[in-house]
């Protein structure tokens, strides 16, 4: 019989029959399953790409070779990304991520259950027994700032999804939280038009970008790629 704190009626039953010391020793394993496999995922660094060949050639003086080289196309991709497109406003960093949430107005999927974003997930995280400041966290609750003085019920929660990293972009669409996306080209053309939120406010504002600027964004977000 499975047992389960999450799990069905009976799943539920055969759990709360089981002993505090049987439910701990199941939790301390689950927990130290979960603690190898982020371990593990911190180790995890990205490929080096063509950007970071043609941005060590700058910031070292050389004179960008082979793949390192950036086309025109390229270039003006960089210069909106960092400029009048403001995508470094989230996309910054060596991951081309701020690691935050945000609304974007990214729409809904219809068919999939109601997804509020970040506004529901805060208020799961604080009621998680294995969150930072658990009984199975390592350390001390000094390390876990990010959960102390986390932001609960701003409104700018609402509908807020986190911040991808770009990296590698290009080879693994759909994009956005649901897979609204099916193309880079869609990505930019969304900030681009900047819809409004269907719930909450979308921090996007709309982009005058011309079909060549469009094409030179998704060349550069490209070259974030292996």
């Amino acid at each position: 019989l499975n047992a389960s704190p999450l799990g069905n009626d009976a799943e539920k039953a055969a759990w709360n029959a089981m002993s505090s010391a049987q439910r701990d020793a199941i939790n301390g394993v689950f927990v130290n399953i979960g603690k190898a496999i982020a371990a593990f995922e911190r180790s995890i660094a990205p490929t080096p790409a063509r950007f970071d060949r043609f941005a060590l050639d700058l910031a070292t003086g050389a004179e960008p070779k082979g793949d390192a080289v950036f086309s025109k196309q390229e270039i003006l991709g960089l210069k909106l990304f960092i400029g009048k497109a403001n995508c470094v406003t989230c996309h910054n960093g060596p991951r081309f991520t701020d690691n935050s949430f945000h609304n974007t107005g990214v729409p809904p999927v219809a068919g999939l259950p109601p997804d509020r974003g970040r506004i529901d997930a805060v208020h799961q995280v604080e009621a998680d027994p294995f969150n930072c400041l658990g009984a199975y966290r390592d350390g001390d609750v000094a390390a876990c700032g990010e959960l102390r003085f986390m932001v609960k019920n701003a409104p700018q929660l609402i509908r807020a999804y986190k911040t991808p990293s770009l990296r590698g972009a290009a080879t693994r669409p759909p994009y956005m939280h649901a897979g609204q996306f099916s193309s880079l080209d869609e990505v930019v053309a969304h900030y681009a038009k900047a819809a409004p939120s269907v719930e909450g406010v979308s921090e996007v504002h709309p982009l005058e970008l011309s079909d060549r600027e469009r094409a030179a964004l998704v060349a550069f977000l490209k070259t974030l790629s292996e």
